[in-house]
């Protein structure tokens, strides 16, 4: 599913630089309109400003994106790190205790060093 999102969030991306890029080479062409001060602007400036809008907010989106896989990713390596090391550190210290008494004091002495 994040996966999905990611891709979905590259796909837009790149719709809205093909747009941005269009929309500035047809500037020539745009209607203008007047907006709430009685000032003319082009439509293509409107579009502009939204688009630029929409693409900082696309930018955050695949940047928290980005971070919450990285965190999962880093929880995930931390569980099986563990885990490896826990199963790891019984085998070891199952065999230490088949060990005769002697020779475990010993390996306590060394490992305690």
């Amino acid at each position: 599913m994040l996966v999905g999102i990611i891709i979905l969030i590259f796909v837009l991306k790149f719709l809205n630089d093909a747009y941005i890029s269009n929309a500035k080479s047809n500037k020539t062409k745009t209607l203008k309109i007047i907006d709430g001060k009685g000032q003319v602007e082009g439509i293509a400036e409107k579009f502009d400003d939204g688009l630029r809008n929409i693409e900082k907010q696309t930018g955050n989106i695949y940047q928290n994106a980005t971070n919450f896989v990285a965190d999962q990713v880093s929880n995930t390596t931390s569980s099986v790190t563990e885990t490896i090391i826990k199963n790891t550190t019984q085998s070891i210290i199952n065999q230490i205790e088949k060990l005769p008494g002697n020779n475990q004091e010993q390996i306590k002495e060394l490992i305690c060093k």
